[in-house]
């Protein structure tokens, strides 16, 4: 299971200042920091830029990132068309992120990633979030379909069935949908596309309930799913201790207690 770490995102105050500042020492650090816990993957994500804006900051994210750290980056703009963008500056190849089913939103991503053989996220969405796992794989199916036309191998594009805060009146039903979608990816195809969540979204905050308790649970349901990646907290002790044990029980690594316990 490969771990990516959103932590660099400014949707967290203190990397938003640091964004704003340049503040190259901080960004260096918070990468250190990801690598450290274990992070395979780094989400890169400025949020919403003013268009003369973009260049520079994702030059500055993308530079500082890859001398802080050897983690492969995730370029997660919230335009598709800011990836060319970003890409331009990276000189490792990076994961290509916010592609849903839209055909504005699909489409340049596929582009992109089959011109320079890079891996891709695709989230089960068109104009909403569905609500069942039978939609989630319609979408994912369409995904796939338009996806490999384009030239993307199956086994480079990773399909995000949208986790949604469980505290959400729909929240119970939008976590079994995501868990059903995840087992049944496999059979969209042979190579099969790679399941993604995003686990933050489960215990987001502005879902007006504190359920951070649910993280762990849910990650070792989506592992037993089928979820071949996942973007969390590197730097949430209790998350990480989980998804080690996900991988001591896929052969990923050998088990040291040490490593796998949880914080008391």
């Amino acid at each position: 299971m490969i771990i990516a770490a959103d932590n660099l995102t400014t949707s967290r105050p203190s990397v938003r200042r640091a964004v704003e500042n340049r503040d190259e020492a901080f960004i260096a650090a918070l990468c250190q920091k990801a690598a450290a816990a274990g992070a395979h993957w780094l989400d890169v994500n400025p949020g919403y830029l003013a268009p003369a804006k973009r260049a520079e900051v994702w030059r500055f994210l993308i530079e500082t990132a890859e001398k802080a750290c050897s983690l492969r980056l995730i370029l997660d703009p919230p335009e598709p068309e800011t990836l060319a963008v970003a890409l331009a500056f990276c000189s490792r190849p990076p994961v290509l992120n916010m592609a849903t089913a839209q055909a504005e939103r699909l489409d340049p991503v596929v582009a992109l990633a089959a011109a320079h053989d890079l891996p891709m996220i695709a989230a089960t969405i068109d104009r909403a979030v569905p609500l069942g796992a039978d939609e989630r794989l319609a979408l994912a199916a369409h995904i796939l379909g338009r996806a490999q036309a384009g030239g993307v191998d199956p086994e480079k594009l990773y399909l995000d069935p949208m986790v949604m805060p469980l505290a959400l009146q729909d929240g119970q039903t939008h976590a079994k949908a995501v868990l059903e979608t995840l087992r049944a990816l496999p059979y969209l195809a042979a190579p099969a596309p790679r399941g993604f969540i995003a686990l933050s979204n489960l215990t987001t905050k502005s879902a007006g309930a504190d359920t951070r308790f649910a993280g762990g649970p849910f990650l070792a349901a989506a592992f037993g799913a089928g979820l071949h990646a996942v973007m969390l907290d590197a730097l949430d002790p209790a998350l990480m201790a989980m998804a080690r044990l996900c991988q001591v029980f896929d052969g990923q690594r050998v088990f040291a207690a040490a490593e796998c316990r949880p914080p008391a």
